[in-house]
């Protein structure tokens, strides 16, 4: 029971902050600005940064537009905005796949306390692997439904492909299977 009420929160959580960045851009001319957009192309120039898109979703569509917000860490000297683009794939609590990344090249926030599962290597950094398991009320991290987190960084871009429901095999194909937006 435990367990269910974490994913609720977590689903919540998402859509809080997708629909609380959306209607300011809908109609946004394609400049830096926060909002929704249905494109990656759009969503990069909104940015202003180069992002990765998934080549692969394992039967998962997109569920929504894709999320340009603020990235809310500690202040930096350079003046460049701190933008965090989200994108989600997967319309059911049961299976999901998120991939996020930011231009500040550390995390936007915490994850939480997550046990770590290994390295692997995504387009030739290392990549952690993590997951919200193995701790007193979670699942075991052998079991299917848990949260997968992958965090890498590569020139001053901080990535997190995500995961819920999915193997470890997946999420690290899914992260694998980036390309650059054109």
């Amino acid at each position: 029971m435990h367990w269910n009420r974490i994913m609720a929160t977590v689903v919540t959580a998402g859509a809080v902050a997708a629909v609380s960045v959306g209607t300011s851009a809908l109609a946004a001319p394609a400049s830096r600005q926060l909002g929704l957009f249905r494109t990656w192309h759009a969503a990069q120039v909104a940015a202003g940064f180069p992002l990765i898109r998934p080549t692969k979703t394992f039967g998962l569509k997109r569920n929504g537009r894709i999320v340009v917000t603020r990235c809310v860490t500690k202040p930096t000297k350079d003046k460049h905005p701190r933008r965090l683009v989200i994108a989600r794939y997967g319309s059911t609590p049961r299976a999901q796949l998120m991939l996020s990344q930011n231009n500040t090249g550390a995390p936007c926030g915490s994850i939480g306390d997550v046990t770590s599962l290994g390295t692997v290597t995504v387009h030739g950094v290392k990549a952690k692997l993590s997951g919200l398991c193995g701790r007193a009320h979670l699942p075991p991290c052998s079991a299917k439904n848990i949260f997968l987190f992958l965090t890498w960084a590569k020139h001053h871009i901080f990535y997190v492909a995500s995961s819920f429901g999915r193997s470890r095999g997946t999420l690290i194909a899914f992260a694998k299977g980036t390309v650059p937006v054109h």
